[in-house]
């Protein structure tokens, strides 16, 4: 993982800290929530971006203003230790998983 340890970014980085990584020019942004009945959120958000020295980004816009290539992902789980694996699962990286691209992706918080 560029500009972070990875340990320490599945320990706290990508959970309810609004994380946001840099892969493959888009920005993963990343957002977590309990409901409330015990079950835990996250939501991961993603669009195109031009990427300033690994360190930030900059939004790429249509010309109408609006983010290029948007999607959200939505995980859920009962816990964190679920919500992480299934996280590490997804194949939210151009059809990848997390540990797949994990060299290239950078932490830009």
């Amino acid at each position: 993982m560029i500009n972070g340890d990875v340990e320490n970014f599945l320990d706290t980085g990508w959970w309810n800290q609004d994380a946001t990584i840099f892969y493959n020019d888009h920005i993963y942004f990343f957002d977590g929530a309990f409901n409330g009945k015990n079950e835990m959120h996250l939501w991961i958000r993603k669009w195109k971006v031009k990427n300033i020295n690994n360190k930030t980004y900059k939004n790429v816009l249509d010309e109408h203003g609006n983010l290029i290539d948007y999607k959200e992902y939505k995980l859920e789980a009962i816990n964190e230790d679920a919500l992480r694996e299934k996280f590490l699962k997804a194949k939210i990286w151009d059809g990848k998983t997390f540990w797949e691209v994990e060299p290239e992706l950078a932490w830009l918080d």
